[in-house]
């Protein structure tokens, strides 16, 4: 019986096929020409945050674009406006994607870059579809029906540049995109063979609020502390920025891994998508002196999860030296990768942060080299005070679009770490007039724990700044350093 049923499934699409093929036209042939591929790209990358700040009224919503030829060929066709406000015919799609898209009536190429004029255009499209869908559950309501639920679309659709899906976490905005691409199929297969009828509203409205299904979403676990939110951990493929995306991934936070060490990033790519799945993991390279990778590497996080809600500033290099041995390249090196990489991937960020509305969390990896002058150490450790200043005019800065700004200053974290291995160690045991092999001690007997600090320890202080305990804390400096108190704040 299974084989004679795939059988006929099978010839039944063949058919469809050859009917699609027969027509010459796939949904009325092509209305608009889509923007070349890199362009809406670009173009879905500007809009996007501002898609997931609206989509997150309710809710706070992780978003992915899709492109693909299918979704290009339906939202591009002469078809398009007749066929999308219709909604999906298939219940289990139309669970997923709820009773209709939004559609953006925008031209493709159209500029997006004013925020406020842009914001304001995309609120009224999002206020009448919210007024839409209530007047929806108002017309098919039962006197048992469950209370309206989150009137914000699922689906938008942008004619020419691409589909935009959203929920709560990354896994259910890959399957909404999915079951809306099924349903694409579903319309082209219809058009080929006749024309296409969506489920009757009633009938939509009763398998939405259906009160099994209610039943089923009550009994659905407690969201983890992080989830929903983005986070971006430059440096993030080994050491302390590893161990930063490691404590967010686990706590349900989608990640954007990312290093200059390709090598090392792909390993943590593998691992980190192993551990906690390809739908909340993205690894992108890049160098925290390049503005264009910076973007780039912005723009791929953002397509792969609506934004960017949280930005650790982790990648650093360090070289010790005497003052009078240091050189100006190294000098120069230490302040590009230091203190300009910090300023153009929060610069970045930020523009992003702002688009969301919905305010956001910097956490900058400093050092208590900040705050303490330790022999051999002027070129790294004044890059460090640049940074931890940086922070706090940040913080001073961007409070009014409730972007909280903040530094956890590690010392000695050992494990794992690229600068320890990077001739760090060598110059620290000459400063002290010590071994390499005898640093660890070394360095865990000056604390006034007596403790080593491992990158697990710096990741658990940044987590404390960003799990919602501490949301009205901004400009502030946490120590992990074991307890240094040439180092304490005041």
């Amino acid at each position: 019986l299974i084989l004679n049923t795939l059988e006929v499934v099978e010839k039944c699409a063949e058919h469809i096929e050859r009917r699609v093929e027969a027509s010459g036209k796939v949904f009325g042939g092509v209305r608009i020409e889509g923007l070349p591929t890199e362009s809406r790209r670009i173009q879905a990358a500007r809009i996007a945050p501002l898609l997931r700040g609206l989509c997150s009224s309710h809710h706070r919503m992780v978003g992915r674009f899709t492109d693909d030829e299918g979704v290009m060929g339906f939202i591009c066709s002469s078809d398009f406006q007749r066929l999308a406000p219709m909604g999906t015919s298939c219940p289990d799609h139309f669970l997923r994607t709820k009773i209709a898209p939004l559609v953006l009536d925008i031209e493709p190429d159209a500029d997006i870059s004013d925020l406020s004029e842009s914001r304001n255009l995309l609120t009224v499209r999002f206020e009448d579809y919210r007024q839409g869908y209530a007047k929806y559950y108002e017309r098919n309501r039962e006197p048992d029906s469950p209370p309206v639920r989150d009137p914000n679309p699922v689906v938008v659709l942008w004619p020419g540049v691409g589909m935009f899906t959203f929920a709560r976490d990354g896994q259910t905005a890959r399957v909404a995109a999915e079951f809306y691409t099924n349903a694409i199929r579903v319309m082209r297969g219809a058009e080929a063979l006749s024309s296409y009828t969506a489920l009757p509203e009633k009938e939509a409205f009763d398998i939405e609020y259906w009160l099994l299904e209610e039943a089923k979403l009550q009994r659905s676990p407690k969201p983890k502390s992080m989830q929903g939110r983005v986070a971006l951990v430059t440096g993030s493929a080994g050491g302390i920025g590893k161990a930063v995306a490691r404590r967010f991934a686990e706590e349900g936070a989608c990640v954007i891994l990312n290093d200059a060490d390709t090598v090392r990033l792909e390993a943590a790519c593998v691992e980190f998508q192993r551990d906690f799945g390809k739908d909340r993991i993205v690894a992108v390279p890049m160098d925290v002196t390049d503005q264009e990778g910076i973007e780039k590497a912005c723009r791929i996080g953002v397509l792969a999860f609506g934004g960017i809600d949280l930005l650790v500033n982790n990648a650093g290099i360090s070289i010790a030296k005497t003052f009078e041995e240091h050189s100006v390249s190294e000098w120069d090196r230490l302040f590009d990768i230091l203190v300009k990489g910090q300023f153009l991937v929060s610069k970045n960020v930020v523009g992003i942060m702002k688009r969301q509305g919905m305010g956001g969390d910097i956490l900058n990896i400093v050092s208590k080299n900040a705050l303490f002058a330790g022999p051999h150490n002027a070129g790294y450790g004044s890059a460090k005070a640049a940074q931890l200043h940086m922070t706090r005019l940040m913080a001073a800065e961007l409070g009014a679009e409730g972007i909280r700004v903040n530094a956890v200053n590690p010392d000695a974290v050992i494990t794992d770490s690229n600068i320890w291995a990077g001739g760090w160690a060598e110059g620290r045991a000459k400063a002290y007039g010590i071994s390499v092999e005898e640093l660890p001690a070394f360095y865990a007997k000056r604390t006034l724990l007596n403790q080593s600090i491992l990158p697990v320890d710096v990741a658990n202080a940044c987590y404390a700044f960003v799990s919602g305990l501490m949301d009205k804390s901004t400009g502030n400096i946490l120590n992990v350093d074991g307890g240094v108190p040439a180092a304490f704040t005041r």
